[in-house]
This record gives structure tokens, sequence and C-alpha cells, in this order.
């Protein structure tokens, strides 16, 4: 089932991917990094939702869960990626011209010249 996400489950499934599992505890504890503190039920709540709509995976490991996207994760964040997009940017490098604009570290800047990078070479 591929319903719609809120912006907390978008926020959690943000932070998964399909390598490393991370449990409810390391979930809350990277949200508490950003704006959001949520509970720790309420983390496990949207966890479990998310488990529920088909785009996160649990595995057990001990007396924990540990949560990664589930295969079809990938293609759901593109197309709600590309939906945010087209609703916000009518033209499709506003987003990109956008991230210039603001304070990157020079970190960042490497990190997205290595993503262009990567995509220019697999330009015919």
């Amino acid at each position: 089932m591929e319903a719609g996400l809120g912006p907390l489950e978008m926020q959690v499934l943000g932070l998964l991917d399909e390598r490393e599992g991370r449990s409810v505890r390391d979930v809350q504890a990277a949200l508490s990094q950003h704006e959001s503190s949520p509970a720790y039920t309420t983390v496990m709540t949207v966890l479990s939702r998310l488990h529920g709509k088909g785009l996160v995976r649990r595995e057990k490991q001990g007396p924990r869960y540990l949560y990664r996207t589930a295969p079809k994760a990938p293609g759901f964040k593109g197309r709600l990626l590309r939906k945010v997009e087209s609703s916000l940017f009518p033209n499709r490098l506003a987003p990109f011209a956008a991230l210039l604009d603001q304070d990157l570290d020079r970190e960042e800047l490497e990190e997205l010249k290595r993503l262009i990078d990567s995509k220019l070479k697999e330009q015919p």
C-alpha cells in the first residue's frame, strides 16, 4: 500500500537506508539533532506505520527491531521528491540554484560536486 506520508513519516524515512539498520532509539536520537524531538513511542509508532505501508522493513535483533528502507522505498522517495519539486519549482534547475544560495560548507559543496560528476559520467 502506498499512502501519503505525514511530515514526521517523511523525516523518519529520510533517515533510513537499505544497508544500515537503525533502532527506534537511533532514529529518535537523529531526529533530536534536527528540529524535532519526538517521544520514543511516537518514533516507534511512525516506524510501525511505515512498515505497514511497505516502505520500511524490520528485523529482530535481540530485544529490539532494526529498521531499514524496503526495496520499494527508493522509488517512492523519488516519486515523492519529483512531486514536491514540480509543485515548488517549475524550472528543474531551481532547487540546485537554491542550494548554492545556502551557506554550504566546503564538505557539502564537494559532495554536491561529486554527485554532479557521477551523473555526468553516466551521460553518453
